[in-house]
């Protein structure tokens, strides 16, 4: 089997040669330390008065940020079929630098939905960035907002589209890149004002609320669409519905908010003849039936510091979704020891990879992820997953 058959077997839950390893490679840092190439100090560059006049002028430039981004996938990609990883994932960003009095350099990311991005320096040197807060706090600040970036949006989807595209016919003959349509509709709804304000607006401005949430749920089919113009069987949403001990809303509230769009998500990419796997953080056992009921047919992240345990989360849907995730980035990947990233894929596979419908892979992602440790897990995986499982 190949890489794309292996992943499509185990999207049907359906068991291949043994399990797939998906990357979850993004970061500046990872690729340089695995390319071996030297980083960029761009935060150090921009303090410089000529250096930091050019780069801002050609990163505000969509055409070359678009050939920048595309850069540093095709080195995310490059580094997982280096890795030997038979998936990664894939994600364009659009942003503009903007002056930022409270940033330590001055500038700031700003995103087309309206969130401040800090940017600082990642262990390397390399660029990294954390979203801050929202620009938009108020109803008529938020208005304003999206009328304003009308044309930023339709940038965007062009942008996405060409992105994924371009990373498909590029790469896609020596590893499966999954699109991921980032951030989602829950993000974009709150994040852009912040979550006080967002939560206060539900009970204060439920019409007002609608209205968000009709948009965004607009915007991101487009974005979805643009997405899965890449070619590829599967692709990846979602947003963090949850955090360290249980959904960051109540499943209800959530569902009455949400749920629809969630279903017109999951139609629009089974329409397409498309598997759509759901990228959440966080504890979300109490979510896990509802992304059955909207429809997903897979799941991502099952962080195990927010308690999610992969042989609990199996035991629970069974295999009405298909598992990818759950090796620990806080330790694990970053200073584990090669016995402990073997016992931590064993056990992986042991609890959910029975009967297909289990793509291993880390939680997430970060700079400090260690490229010899994915290693160690690929090899590991390459070890216990041959199917039938022995483990």
């Amino acid at each position: 089997m190949d890489f794309r058959e292996r992943i499509l077997a185990a999207m049907n839950h359906e068991e291949a040669d043994r399990v797939p390893v998906m990357g979850l490679i993004m970061d500046p840092t990872t690729v340089n330390l695995v390319l071996e190439k030297k980083p960029v100090d761009f935060a150090g560059l921009l303090k410089r008065p000529v250096w930091g006049l050019l780069i801002r002028y050609l990163m505000n430039t969509n055409w070359f940020w678009r050939r920048m981004y595309y850069g540093n996938f095709a080195g995310s990609l490059k580094s997982a079929i280096k890795l030997g990883f038979d998936a990664n994932w894939t994600i364009y960003s659009l942003m503009k630098l903007n002056r930022e009095p409270e940033s330590a350099l001055g500038w700031a990311w700003h995103d087309p939905f309206g969130r401040v991005w800090e940017l600082g320096r990642a262990p390397d040197g390399s660029m990294a960035v954390n979203y801050t807060r929202g620009l938009c706090e108020t109803e008529e600040q938020w208005e304003a907002w999206v009328e304003q970036k009308k044309p930023v949006y339709e940038a965007l989807i062009k942008n996405v589209r060409v992105f994924h595209k371009k990373l498909v016919e590029k790469y896609g003959e020596r590893i499966y890149p999954i699109g991921y349509a980032a951030p989602g509709i829950f993000e974009n709804s709150w994040q852009p004002m912040g979550f006080v304000n967002f939560t206060k607006m539900i009970y204060q401005k439920p019409d007002f609320v609608k209205r968000i949430v009709d948009f965004q749920t607009d915007l991101y089919m487009k974005y979805l669409d643009a997405v899965m113009e890449s070619g590829v069987e599967v692709v990846l949403g979602g947003d963090d519905l949850g955090q360290k001990t249980g959904p960051l809303m109540r499943p209800e509230l959530i569902e009455k908010l949400y749920g629809n769009s969630y279903r017109m998500v999951a139609d629009r990419v089974h329409e397409k003849n498309k598997k759509f796997v759901f990228h959440s953080c966080g504890n979300i056992y109490q979510l896990l039936d509802k992304f059955v009921d909207w429809g997903f047919d897979g799941i991502i992240t099952m962080e195990p510091t927010a308690g999610m345990d992969l042989g609990k989360v199996r035991e629970q849907v069974g295999h009405k979704l298909v598992l990818v995730g759950n090796l620990d980035v806080s330790y694990l990947m970053v200073r584990g020891t090669r016995e402990e990233v073997d016992d931590a894929v064993k056990k992986a596979i042991k609890d959910a990879g029975r009967g297909g419908g289990y793509i291993l892979s880390t939680c997430h992602s970060h700079p400090f992820v260690d490229p010899k440790r994915l290693e160690w897990m690929i090899d590991s995986a390459h070890k216990y997953g041959k199917y039938p499982l022995s483990v």
